[in-house]
């Protein structure tokens, strides 16, 4: 049973949703704290965005071990589908637009579960 703080503060889960996922765990409001700490609904939800904190911090500090004939293989066979010269892109702009779908990946897979517990609310 909420104690008569969580009552007082008249918060919802799906009205900390926001909170959880924009804020680090040790930024979270004084009453935001107080419900998680009775909610084992936000407590899991907390857990999966720690979770995916983690992955995406190690997604961006794992090193990448590409073979360098790669780049090339790839562009000889996308010169001989189009019958065009190679357009080479340099290492960090194709590292950009990697890192940037790595990105729009995570955001859509932290949207869909947002959506979920709308959903389930």
């Amino acid at each position: 049973m909420p104690s008569e703080e969580t009552l007082l503060t008249g918060h919802a889960c799906r009205d900390l949703v926001d909170e959880l996922v924009s804020t680090d765990e040790s930024r979270l409001s004084l009453p935001t704290r107080i419900h998680v700490s009775e909610c084992l609904r936000c407590q899991a939800e907390l857990a999966s965005y720690r979770r995916l904190r983690a992955m995406m911090h190690n997604l961006a500090t794992a090193p990448v071990h590409a073979d360098p004939t790669l780049e090339y293989e790839i562009s000889v066979l996308l010169d001989q589908i189009d019958d065009g010269p190679t357009h080479r892109f340099p290492t960090r702009t194709a590292a950009a637009v990697g890192g940037i779908a790595a990105a729009a990946g995570v955001i859509a897979l932290a949207t869909r579960q947002r959506r979920w517990v709308r959903l389930a609310s």
